[in-house]
């Protein structure tokens, strides 16, 4: 039935198009019913430090491994819609917009650097009443999980990270863009219609969807624009193999995910990761780009199930 209904969504968000503000109520009533579809709920909360978040969570998963997960920079939590679909009812999924990104606080002047999201994430774990999970993040939060398990390797049980930053050798044709002038950086969508160029830089081959899905996307992202600059500009600093010292020093299990095609951080990045991190395995995806769980989420959700099935079993 869940299946029918978004089928049904989908088809009559055509009729929907012409309308601007038709238009943001398909998709945002599209998005509800995949989120829905994959037993997720939404929720918000205040944590002690004053973050306003927004998150989602599965339904009915009561007494199952929880698995933290952490999406990209400019990204949300429908990142990971999809995948976590492929694996309803089998973990209790938490699935957080990062402060500065989607519905939760997003202030130009908050401070968004990796450890203090890090710090965040922790503060929102304990709010759940939730000590240990698995933790898995793309790209910007794919470094955010390296700081989480840094700061707190007693409750981070195992890292996925799926075209992770934290070494962060930036392909040459993105570093040029990305150096330029925030203008110029080809993540950050200053009006609808740059969302077309965001998904181009960030996946070899994306989800079908309509045109206008995609201009709303972008009209939201194009909101958040200045917070977005500010966002990476309090990466910057911590850019250049900023995980490098520590990497070593991680014991937690590990499974890196790449996507050869990925325009933004290159296989060299996974190759350096799979060198230092004591425990791990590696896996590439030879047709996909720097979004692995939304491009091919069955193949990341698979990948990921018999990994942490693997490291449950060896925690009894």
């Amino acid at each position: 039935m869940k299946r029918l209904i978004a089928s049904l969504l989908l088809a009559s968000t055509t009729l929907l198009a012409g309308c601007d503000n038709m238009a943001r109520w398909a998709y945002d009533t599209a998005i509800s019913a995949e989120t829905a579809r994959a037993g997720l709920a939404e929720h918000t909360l205040t944590t002690a430090d004053g973050i306003d978040w927004h998150y989602l969570r599965s339904e009915d998963a009561a007494g199952k491994p929880v698995v933290l997960l952490v999406h990209g920079f400019g990204a949300d939590s429908s990142n990971w819609v999809r995948m976590v679909n492929e694996l309803e009812g089998q973990y209790d999924f938490v699935v957080p917009d990062l402060p500065g990104h989607g519905a939760s606080s997003r202030e130009a002047d908050r401070d968004y650097r990796i450890d203090t999201q890090a710090a965040r994430l922790l503060t929102l774990m304990s709010a759940l009443e939730i000590d240990q999970f698995h933790m898995a993040g793309n790209s910007m939060g794919g470094h955010i999980t390296l700081a989480t398990a840094r700061l707190a390797p007693q409750r981070v049980v195992s890292m996925g990270l799926i075209d992770a930053a934290g070494i962060t050798l930036r392909t040459p044709e993105f570093a040029e863009l990305s150096d330029r002038s925030p203008e110029t950086n080809p993540l950050i969508a200053r009006s609808p219609e740059d969302m077309f160029t965001v998904m181009d830089w960030a996946m070899a081959d994306p989800p079908y969807m309509p045109d206008f899905f995609v201009e709303v996307m972008g009209e939201k992202k194009a909101a958040n624009a200045a917070t977005a600059d500010k966002v990476w500009n309090d990466l910057q600093g911590e850019s250049a193999q900023p995980a490098g010292p520590y990497l070593e020093s991680l014991t937690t299990p590990a499974l890196i995910l790449w996507g050869a095609k990925d325009r933004l951080l290159g296989l060299d990045n996974a190759e350096i990761f799979h060198e230092k991190l004591p425990v791990n395995e590696l896996v590439v995806f030879d047709d996909i780009g720097h979004v692995p769980m939304a491009e091919a989420p069955a193949r990341t959700a698979d990948v990921y199930d018999g990994f942490w099935q693997s490291v449950e079993t060896q925690r009894l």
